[in-house]
């Protein structure tokens, strides 16, 4: 139906051309022409007015000089046409149909007719429609009642005969539709060359054509960019920072269509030439270039990535370059920008087709928000944002989601300034010198807000001393009464102890010492857990103290963290067990005299061999204790300290309770760099555990002795208040045979002791030369201040080998 519509529309139009032009023959290329300039002004180039207002002129102007019933009858038309679905460019056709009607006379038909279309979409009268003529703009854009219409046909249509006559005129009537991207039958478009090519059938001066071409250019240049344009567009995927990209490149075109306005303004009025035109676009070619530049440098990257990509355009030294540049970038970073206000005010990673330089990672759970869910994507962070920036960024908002998700704190952080982006206080250009100083205020802020919570609400200092006074055993005064009373329980098997015994013990402790003025909610924190059992353990090897958090100081205190605390936990446990025996031993030596009186006699050479030893070992322990607490424990805690009272962020504080962590765990041996001398130190420990053990036993035997000689003297006590002899010569034999089987037992234990002390001595020797193959200072002094007489160097002579510290050098730095 469509197509005999318009088959008879053509068939109207030819009648119309032949009775305008009754002069000419019937079958003349006149006639021909005159038709073909009608088509091309009907259909290829549309006429960009209001329908409406065209409509309106008409049936004014029939009311006035036809009357009202004339005006009537056109009205009525007009509604039958618009319901028969007519021809699509009704406003241009209604157009066409007043300056034929304007015409007074049949030569100006014929003028009308005969020349340049364009020519003839002028002001007849002070009345009439005054369109504004803007070829191919294929952008859909209304602006003040103007509406752009797409032409239906790509390619103007000419007869083969009209290169006969081809003129200068007409291959400038072809360059403005190649200036839009429409090849016609003169200038084709050849894609395997790329280019718009003048065809040989044109009779024009071969200077004139060169200049064709390199005018061309400019349509070449247009197509590319509207071509990347539609694509980019058409992929639902590209991303707003893309979509961004593509409206700049289209707000920048707005001055080409305009220029095509301008230059078919002129071609109208006949005063464009080639040279003319060429004067006319010399700027647009630079502009147009540099476009095209950009979309290929685009190419298929979106996101940070295309910001990027334009970024290093801002390098032209071209000012003119540099402001089209600036202006692209600021439009198409705009995205980018709302993405980056969302963040570091709200929190709010607002990335539907990732294009943000901060990713989200939302299977991680709460615990592990601060350390997993978010992270910096290094192929879309923009080359004008640092490293560090990014760094900074990504902490602000993951600080407000650490307070809003984790602290459980949703009270207003108080910002200086607006964070309404219409404002001039806030962030508005994400290239510029304000971007640092604007994301260093709310890192602050947002930092300090988080650190005063930590320490305020959730009491951050006072539960990392709880550990240090805890887990380090720096409450000695609640160590010691502990140790006392759970001792005896922890000699025996791990299997048989009770946890809530222990932690009934524990709190015994708390409640006797100085532990009973920390806070409750410290108090109540402590616990006692017993490590995994294996054959023969005995409670000092399965127990330890526990100190429970919950978030948000988890994430300083991790269970990394729990885990080293309970290495340097046990290490200093063990210490304290042989510190805290062979003080016991030296206190029970001591009081021989009042509770072994009857053998004290006989165990003088035993107990200043036991005095040696024991001095020995506690000289010992007394130097690994001081290293501990004073060369490593206090001076790494007083650095932390220090660290979280001028931390900035949250991060700053746990590196700075990982490397409090590290600092003790390497002088502490307890890394694996430091195994070997960890190993020969716990040597040591097992072999003074031996030696306290051995003394339990003697001190047994001895008090038996004593028991079995207290028997004796009261038996013959009693005999002698009786009359009778104390001892009688049967019993002579008896007591003899005791006395030797003491002496002997007193030997063995004695020969016992003699190679504990042995042991010890050549352990210990190990012990101070892997010390003194350490690179760390702080521990060669540990065999320095171990051996401070040279008492084992000197003992073991020869075998005492390795690069031992030169004492002289050593007191001198």
């Amino acid at each position: 139906m469509s197509e005999k519509r318009e088959s008879h529309v053509n068939e109207l139009l030819k009648q119309l051309c032949s009775q305008q032009l009754s002069g000419v023959s019937a079958g003349s290329s006149e006639i021909s022409r005159a038709y073909q300039r009608c088509c091309r002004t009907l259909d290829t180039r549309p006429l960009v007015c209001d329908e409406n207002q065209v409509k309106e002129e008409i049936r004014k102007k029939l009311s006035t000089t036809k009357g009202y019933n004339v005006a009537h009858t056109y009205i009525d038309c007009y509604d039958n046409l618009v319901k028969l679905d007519g021809p699509k460019n009704r406003g241009g056709v209604l157009y066409f149909l007043t300056l034929l009607s304007d015409s007074k006379s049949k030569s100006d038909v014929v003028a009308l007719l005969k020349t340049n279309p364009a020519s003839s979409f002028r002001q007849s009268d002070s009345t009439a429609v005054a369109p504004c003529v803007l070829p191919n703009r294929d952008l859909a854009v209304k602006n003040r009642n103007e509406v752009l219409v797409k032409p239906r046909y790509a390619t103007v249509v000419l007869s083969p005969e009209t290169f006969d006559g081809y003129s200068e005129a007409d291959l400038v009537r072809d360059l403005l539709f190649v200036f839009q991207g429409i090849a016609t039958n003169a200038i084709r478009w050849e894609a395997s060359r790329m280019c718009y090519v003048p065809q040989p059938a044109i009779k024009l001066p071969k200077p004139k054509l060169d200049l064709a071409c390199k005018l061309a250019e400019l349509g070449f240049l247009y197509k590319q960019i509207k071509s990347f344009v539609d694509q980019r567009l058409s992929e639902q995927s590209y991303g707003l920072i893309g979509q961004a990209f593509c409206s700049a490149i289209m707000q920048e075109l707005r001055e080409y269509y305009r220029l095509i306005a301008t230059l078919e303004n002129q071609n109208t009025l006949g005063k464009l030439s080639l040279h003319r035109l060429l004067v006319w676009s010399h700027d647009t070619f630079d502009q147009l270039r540099l476009l095209s530049s950009l979309c290929v440098q685009a190419g298929y990257l979106n996101g940070g990535a295309l910001a990027s990509s334009l970024h290093t355009f801002l390098q032209y030294g071209d000012p003119n370059f540099h402001l089209l540049v600036k202006k692209v970038l600021h439009i198409t970073t705009r995205p980018l920008l709302e993405m980056l206000r969302r963040w570091i005010y709200e929190g709010e990673c607002c990335d539907a087709y990732g294009e943000f330089f901060i990713t989200v990672d939302s299977d991680t759970p709460e615990d592990l928000l601060w350390e997993s869910k978010y992270s910096i994507r290094l192929e879309m962070l923009p080359s004008f944002i640092s490293k560090q920036m990014a760094e900074r960024i990504l902490l602000i908002g993951k600080t407000i989601n650490f307070i809003r998700v984790v602290c459980r704190d949703h009270s207003p952080i108080n910002f200086p300034f607006s964070t309404v982006a219409t404002t001039n206080q806030g962030l508005n250009d994400i290239i510029g010198p304000d971007l640092n100083g604007h994301v260093s205020e709310v890192y602050k802020i947002t930092s300090s807000h988080l650190i005063g919570l930590l320490k305020k609400k959730y009491l951050l200092c006072e539960h990392l001393t709880a550990i240090r006074d805890y887990l380090l055993l720096g409450q000695g005064d609640f160590i010691q009464h502990l140790m006392d009373l759970i001792c005896k329980d922890l000699s025996g098997l791990s299997s048989s102890l009770q946890t809530s015994m222990l932690q009934s013990k524990l709190e015994t402790a708390q409640r006797a010492t100085n532990a009973q003025y920390h806070n409750v909610d410290v108090i109540r924190r402590v616990s006692v857990i017993k490590l995994e059992e294996s054959g023969g353990d005995t409670g000092w090897d399965v127990f330890t103290i526990d100190y429970v958090l919950n978030c948000p100081l988890t994430v300083i205190v991790n269970q990394d963290s729990r885990e080293t605390y309970l290495c340097i936990f046990r290490m200093l446990w063990k210490t304290k067990r042989i510190e805290h025996g062979l003080r016991r031993m030296w206190g029970k030596t001591a009081t021989w005299d009042r509770t072994l009186p009857l053998i004290v006699g006989d165990i003088r050479e035993f107990r200043h061999q036991i005095n040696i030893i024991c001095c020995e070992m506690q000289h010992f322990i007394s130097q690994v204790q001081y290293y501990i607490n004073f060369e490593v424990l206090e001076c790494s805690w007083k650095e932390l300290e220090n660290a979280v009272d001028t931390a900035e962020n949250l991060d700053h504080i746990i590196e700075a309770h990982k490397r409090f962590l590290g600092i003790v765990s390497e002088r502490l041996m307890l890394n694996q760099e430091h195994l070997q001398v960890l190993t020969k130190l716990y040597a040591n420990y097992k072999n003074a555990i031996n030696f306290m053990d051995a003394y339990d036993k003697a001190h047994e035997v001895l008090k038996k002795a004593n028991i079995i000689r207290a028997k004796r003297h009261d038996s013959m006590n009693l005999k002698t208040k009786q009359g009778d002899w104390g001892i009688k010569a049967a019993d002579e034999a008896a007591i003899v045979q005791e006395d030797k089987e003491f002496q002997a037992q007193l030997k063995a234990i004695a020969k016992i002791f003699t190679n504990n002390q042995s042991t010890f001595s050549n352990s210990l020797r190990d012990f101070l030369m892997a010390l003194s193959l350490e690179a760390d200072d702080s521990m060669k002094f540990l065999s320095l201040r171990i051996d401070f007489n040279e008492h084992y160097k000197q003992k073991h002579g020869n075998n005492f080998n390795g690069p031992y510290i030169n004492r002289t050098k050593s007191v001198d730095a």
